[in-house]
C-alpha cells in the first residue's frame, strides 16, 4: 500500500506541474481552495511570475517560521521551488536552502525557476522524505508545505527530520490536519491521498508522533478551516458522501506546526566552567532568577556561597546556605535556551558536593514546579515539620516559597549523581 500511495502521489504531482491543473482531484477550484491567498506580493517580488501559480501548498512556512541569515534550510516536497527560493532570499548568500522532491517534472521546473531567480544558494535534490539524502545534523530548519500528510510512513519522516537537524534545530511546517479522525474509507482512497487529505493526522496524532521522534516545544496553530459544503468539496475530499461532508465540515484544517530538536548537551570544562560567583556577576544572576520566576532574595549578602556556570557570560546559577549540619540549596536557574543542556544537573551536583565538603550531612530544597526533576536526582519529598527550623526561617524559604512548595531532602553521602 505504501508504494502504491507514493506512485499515485508522484503521478498526480507530475500531472499537476505539467498541466498546471492542481493536485486536489485535478480541479483548479479545489486547488485554489487549499492554496489561495498564502503569499503576499512583497514576498514573491523578484521571483518568476508563474511561480505562485505552480505552488501546491496549504500554507506559507517561510512567513510563519523564523529564518535567519547564514542558516541552512531544507524544504521537504519542494515542488516548483517557491518556498526554497523564498528561504534562499531570507538566509542570504551566507546561508543555504535545499529542496527535496521525488518528481522529475517538479525538479525540472524548480531548477528552471532557480535559474530565472538567479539565486546561487538554492539547491534541489531528488529523493523521498522518508529517506533524506543529507548527512546527520546538516540543517538548521526543516520546512514543508502540505507534503508530510502525503506520506504513508510519517514516523519515518519525523525520524529523518530529527536526524538531519542540528541540535537545537527547528521544524516549521504547514500541513493538512484533521481535528477528528477521518473515516477509514477516506483513508484508503488513493485519489484522496494524492489530493492532500486522506493521510492527514489529527492534531493529537501529529503531536504524539513528533514527541516520539524526540522533538519538544511542539505547537500546532490552525491557519485555515476548509468549507466542505461548497462546490469544490468533492474534489477536496473525493469519494465522501454528502452526509460525510456535512459531518466533517470544519474538521479539516491547514495548520502551522512548530517543534524543536533538543539542544546539544554542554560539556562542563569544554563548553563552560562552573566557578564561584563574583560581585560583577550579580546583575546577570538577578536576570537569570527573574527569567525563571525566582526572587533574588539576599543574593549579594551570600554571594560567596553561590556558584555560576560561565560560558562567555553567566548561563546558570545556584546557591547554598549552611545551617548547622544541614544545607539549603537554593536559586537554581539556567538560561532559558540551555535548560535541557545538562547545565542544571552539573550545578546541582557541584552545589551538593560543596555542601558536603562544608560539613553538611543533608541538603534541603523547595520547589513549586520541578519536584519530578529533583526526584530523578536523588531528592525525596519530606514533610515540612521534619525540616530544620533554621532552614524554614531562611528568607529564601519564608519569603519566597508558598505553602504549596514541595520540600525535598537529599542525604549528601548517598548522592546519586544522576544528570539530565
Amino acid at each position: 500500500m505504501t508504494d502504491d500511495i507514493r506512485e499515485q502521489v508522484r503521478q498526480k504531482y507530475a500531472q499537476a506541474i505539467t498541466t498546471k491543473a492542481g493536485c486536489c482531484g485535478d480541479s483548479r477550484d479545489a486547488t485554489r481552495a487549499i492554496t489561495g491567498n498564502l503569499y503576499t506580493a512583497e514576498e514573491i517580488a523578484g521571483l518568476p511570475a508563474n511561480l505562485l501559480a505552480t505552488s501546491l501548498g496549504c500554507g506559507n512556512p517561510t512567513a510563519l517560521g523564523s529564518l535567519y541569515a547564514g542558516e541552512t534550510v531544507l524544504d521537504l516536497g519542494s515542488g516548483a521551488g517557491l518556498d526554497v527560493l523564498l528561504s534562499a532570499k531570507r538566509v542570504g548568500p551566507s546561508g543555504k536552502a535545499y529542496g527535496l522532491d521525488m518528481t522529475d517534472e517538479m525538479l525540472a521546473e524548480a531548477n528552471a525557476n532557480k535559474a530565472k531567480a538567479g539565486l546561487a544558494n538554492a539547491e534541489f535534490l531528488k529523493g523521498h522524505i522518508e529517506d533524506i539524502p543529507l548527512p546527520a545534523a546538516a540543517v538548521d530548519v526543516v520546512i514543508s508545505n502540505c507534503v508530510i500528510n502525503l506520506s504513508a510512513d510519517k514516523d519515518k519522516v519525523f525520524a529523518e527530520i530529527f536526524r538531519v537537524l542540528r541540535p537545537g534545530g527547528r521544524v516549521a511546517v504547514s500541513d493538512i490536519v484533521a481535528t477528528k479522525p477521518l473515516p477509514e474509507a477516506l483513508r484508503t482512497n488513493l485519489l484522496a491521498w494524492a489530493g492532500c487529505v486522506a493521510g492527514a493526522l489529527t492534531d493529537e496524532e501529529y503531536t504524539a508522533k513528533l514527541a516520539a521522534a524526540g522533538f519538544g516545544d511542539i505547537e500546532i496553530i490552525v491557519t485555515r478551516v476548509y468549507d466542505l459544503t461548497g462546490p469544490s468539496a468533492q474534489k477536496i475530499v473525493p469519494g465522501a458522501t454528502p452526509a460525510q461532508l456535512a459531518e466533517y465540515n470544519g474538521s479539516l484544517v491547514s495548520a502551522f506546526i512548530r517543534a524543536k530538536k533538543p539542544a546539544r548537551r554542554l560539556q562542563q570544562g569544554r563548553d563552560y566552567v562552573i566557578r564561584p560567583a563574583r560581585p560583577g556577576d550579580l546583575p546577570a544572576i538577578e536576570a537569570l532568577l527573574a527569567a525563571s520566576g525566582l526572587a533574588a532574595v539576599e543574593i549579594a549578602a551570600g554571594l560567596d556561597r553561590f556558584l555560576v556556570a560561565d560560558k562567555n557570560g553567566v548561563i546558570g546559577v545556584i546557591g547554598n546556605e549552611y545551617h548547622a549540619a544541614a544545607a539549603l540549596i537554593r536559586s537554581l536557574a539556567v538560561a532559558p535556551g540551555l535548560r535541557k543542556a545538562g547545565v542544571a544537573s552539573a550545578l546541582l551536583d557541584q552545589a551538593a558536593a560543596q555542601a558536603e565538603a562544608a560539613g553538611s550531612a543533608v541538603a534541603y530544597l523547595f520547589t513549586n514546579t520541578a519536584a519530578d526533576y529533583f526526584a530523578k536526582r536523588g531528592f525525596k519529598p519530606v514533610d515540612r515539620r521534619d525540616v530544620p527550623a533554621a532552614i524554614l526561617a531562611s528568607p529564601a524559604v519564608s519569603t519566597c516559597c508558598c505553602a504549596s512548595a514541595v520540600a525535598l531532602r537529599l542525604p549528601l553521602r548517598q548522592r546519586s549523581g544522576k544528570s539530565e
